[in-house]
Parts: structure tokens; C-alpha cells; sequence
């Protein structure tokens, strides 16, 4: 596995910021679809699109698939959504979590991983998780095994100012750190052995990286919160799933803002991110 690149993760981010939805910029929704797919051909997976229907419309999900050494356990699926709402270029929200996406195929071409992975880039999460719904019911009626689920959700956004992270009501903040300078692991009971072992393995592949975790009961129905990605699906349909975030708006003053933007990220923090991720997919433990 080579290492995450900052500039590689840069030239994503160039390529992806700026608005990208079905309704007032769905050109630019397609071409970040195309860009992603463009990227994993690049890197020699098998590429393909999956139409997915909106308000009477077609969209796409594009998938990108790297044969493991166990492909009868099942598909450990990575992914992150390239829409936005209105009025956002979505530099946190979502395009730090494709570019980490497209880094960590890159990181891992030249590897023979233990499971199966299918790199998903998903379409109209914004809109109640349309796209990652659409391939949750798929593999479902299909009867594809599902090894696992990971979904990255904003993972660039960084804050070392005190108190300067926030926690829902049901979190117990003093259990976890008061500056937004970590990143976050969200599992739920089914999920709780891949959680750990993700958050493990980043901190033993990024030592400088602050991870912390939070395992939620059942499908996470409780907490609402932490259902806001595309995990979510999978969560309803009984797989493991997890979510890999800097907490969103708990954290990020820019969240669905016109101040979403390249500058705000923290580029190095990023880099961390997606090494530890790529780290773990190499020889996952679920």
C-alpha cells in the first residue's frame, strides 16, 4: 500500500468543489459522478454505473470493485456521496470524503486485500440517502454478501480552538475530547467489533491521528444525529456499517453553507484520514 498523498487529495478536492445538485446544478452533479468514475478506471478497478431514479429523473451511483483474496466473504463496501444541497460548494460536505475515496483506491491498487472492495461513490444522500438506499436493496434482492459498510461523511474539518466541539445530548462530553481536532468513528451494536477494530487500526497506522468512537443500540433509530449518511441503509438492513466523520455540524460552522469551501479544510488532517482508513481495508477485522 503506498501512502495517502496530500496533493493527490488537493487536485481531487479542485476538481470536485463547488455545487453539485439534482435540481439547480445537475451538470455538475454528473460530472463529479464522471470524475470518480473516471478515477477508479484509472486505477484498474471494474467500473460501472447503476442508474438511480429521483423525482422522475435518472441519476447514477458508480461503483469501482477490487477482487479480494476472500471473495466468498462477502463485500466490504466503502463509500461517499458527491451531491450537495443548493447554495454549497460542499468542500467539507461531501467532496473531502470523495477525495479521500479516490486517494484510497489509488493507495491500494497495487494490493491483493483480504475481502472484496467496492469503492461507491453515491448520489442524493442529501435527499434522505437515495443513491446508497438503491445499492442497500440491490444487494439485498440479489443476495450479494455484505461484509461490512463504511461510509465517509466529511472528513476535513478541523477546529484546536477549546470548546470548539459540540456533542448531541445523549453524548456524555466528558468522555471525549473539547476541541474538533479528532475524527470520529460511529458504529452501532451490530457493528461494535468493526468499529473498534477501524479506530484501532487508524491510530496504529497514523499515530499523531485523535480517534474516537461512539457505538449506538440497534439500528441507531434513538439518535437521529447519527443516521445522517449513507450508512444508514445498511444499518436498517441488519449489515455492519459504520461512519467515518469530523462530526459535521457539531463541529463545522459551514456545514450546508456558501462558506463550505476548499480554504476550510485542513489538508494534512485529511491525509491522516485516509491513510488510516486504507490502512484498515488492507487486512479488516469485522
Amino acid at each position: 500500500m503506498r501512502p495517502a498523498e496530500t496533493a493527490s487529495l488537493e487536485s481531487h478536492l479542485k476538481a470536485l468543489v463547488g455545487e453539485r445538485n439534482p435540481f439547480s446544478s445537475p451538470e455538475a452533479l454528473a460530472a463529479a459522478g464522471a470524475y470518480v468514475e473516471s478515477h477508479f478506471s484509472a486505477c484498474g478497478l471494474e467500473v460501472w454505473r447503476d442508474p438511480v431514479s429521483f423525482e422522475g429523473k435518472e441519476y447514477f451511483n458508480v461503483f469501482g470493485r477490487l477482487e479480494g483474496a476472500h471473495p466468498e466473504e462477502g463485500l466490504l463496501i466503502v463509500g461517499a456521496h458527491f451531491d450537495t444541497v443548493e447554495g454549497t460548494p460542499g468542500a467539507d460536505d461531501n467532496a473531502s470524503a470523495v477525495a479521500a475515496l479516490l486517494e484510497i483506491a489509488s493507495c491500494l491498487k497495487d494490493t491483493k486485500p483480504a475481502l472484496t472492495i467496492l469503492f461507491a461513490g453515491f448520489t442524493l444522500e442529501e435527499y434522505a440517502f437515495v443513491g446508497s438506499e438503491h445499492l442497500c436493496k440491490r444487494l439485498m434482492q440479489e443476495d450479494v454478501p455484505v461484509a461490512g459498510m463504511i461510509s465517509l461523511e466529511m472528513l476535513g474539518f478541523v477546529n484546536r480552538t477549546p470548546h470548539s466541539q459540540n456533542y448531541p445530548h445523549y453524548v456524555d462530553p466528558a468522555k471525549y475530547p473539547d476541541t474538533g481536532d479528532f475524527i470520529a468513528v460511529v458504529g452501532n451494536e451490530v457493528s461494535q467489533a468493526m468499529t473498534v477494530s477501524l479506530v484501532e487500526s487508524m491510530k496504529q497506522a497514523v499515530p499523531g491521528l485523535g480517534v474516537e468512537f461512539l457505538v449506538v443500540p440497534g439500528d441507531g433509530a434513538a439518535f437521529p444525529e447519527v443516521q445522517l449518511s449513507d450508512h444508514s441503509p445498511f444499518w436498517k438492513g441488519g449489515h455492519k456499517a459504520v461512519m467515518v466523520t469530523d462530526t459535521a455540524f457539531f463541529r463545522n460552522p459551514h456545514y450546508h453553507m456558501p462558506s463550505d469551501t476548499l480554504e476550510m479544510l485542513d489538508l494534512p488532517f485529511l491525509r491522516d484520514v485516509t491513510e488510516g482508513v486504507a490502512a484498515y481495508l488492507v487486512s479488516p477485522q469485522m
